[in-house]
């Protein structure tokens, strides 16, 4: 049993420690952006100009600041991304007794070949420990540790990747629905801008008649509405339940920041150590304000004669 818990948590670690990602702290917190965003519409079909500009432009203001955010956490790191990929590296070979020179190689490996790399070092450690040999990087409560941590890294990934799965699942409906209702839009325009297009002018006049050209602007612009009162309830139901998703979300990946410090810390990463509790969840809400942005995406506006 020792052996085993040995054996996964070297794996594990390796294959986190790969995939890390490296950052540091800044002092803004997601629920603070997330209330500088404006609130989502009750309504998404005949608002005027001035106010969808001004939505974006609010929208465009938060994310500045988010990047203004980003770009803190960066300058605050102290460490080049290159030192700390060094840094990487040589504590991962240290542990695990695996070369430098193959750890780079492994970073370079499709998906499918990382996995079959860990089938075969774990094959490897397994003959060894079955042999009587010491393993690589043995250290059995560093390596228990280590195990339960990525148990539970893995345990609150799930949870966030429930939560969006739910939403892309329903995003999908949307845009199948979407597709739909555009043919069903396009077709009728079709057919009222050839009728339009067919409609005798008065006799001996230059151009159409003007209220005739309105009659057929104004089917044109119900069929532009009906699409609107079709798909933005559907719209807003999405947003919605994306924001729901998002405030679930912030206390997880807060978790998530937690387990991550603490395996970097067992690792001897100090470069990885991320200092900044918010960071993942801070850029959970900038997805939720491009997916905000798109609210207004079936908007026909007001009919201007």
């Amino acid at each position: 049993m020792k052996n085993n818990y040995c054996l996964r948590g070297a794996v594990a670690a390796l294959l986190l420690l790969i995939l890390f990602s490296f950052k540091t702290k800044a002092q803004s917190t997601p629920e603070a952006f997330l209330g500088l965003l404006p609130g989502i519409p009750s309504s998404l079909c005949t608002n005027d100009e001035s106010e969808v500009a001004a939505f974006s432009d609010q929208i465009i203001l938060v994310k500045g600041k988010i990047g203004e955010y980003s770009e803190r956490v960066s300058l605050s790191s102290g460490v080049s991304e290159k030192q700390a990929k060094k840094e990487a590296y040589a504590s991962t070979s240290s542990m695990t007794g695996i070369s430098q020179a193959e750890l780079m190689k492994l970073a370079n490996m499709s998906e499918a070949e990382q996995e079959r790399w860990a089938q075969e070092y774990a094959a490897k450690q397994v003959a060894t420990a079955k042999a009587g040999k010491p393993v690589a990087g043995e250290n059995s409560d560093k390596a228990k540790r280590l195990y339960s941590l990525n148990q539970e890294r893995t345990k609150i990934k799930g949870e966030i990747d429930a939560i969006y799965n739910r939403l892309s699942v329903l995003n999908q409906e949307m845009i199948a629905r979407d597709t739909v209702e555009t043919r069903k839009k396009n077709a009728k325009i079709k057919t009222i801008e050839k009728a339009w297009a067919d409609a005798p002018w008065p006799p001996r006049a230059l151009m159409q008649d003007p209220a005739v050209d309105l009659k057929f602007k104004k089917q044109i612009y119900q069929c532009e509405s009906d699409y609107c009162s079709t798909m933005s309830p559907l719209m807003l139901d999405y947003v919605t339940r994306y924001l729901t998703g998002l405030k679930y979300a912030i206390p997880l990946y807060r978790k998530l920041c937690e387990v991550d410090n603490e395996i970097s810390t067992l690792q001897g990463l100090t470069a990885a150590v991320i200092k900044d509790e918010n960071l993942y969840a801070v850029a959970a809400v900038e997805d939720y304000a491009d997916v905000l942005s798109s609210v207004y995406m079936y908007r026909c506006g007001k009919f201007e004669e």
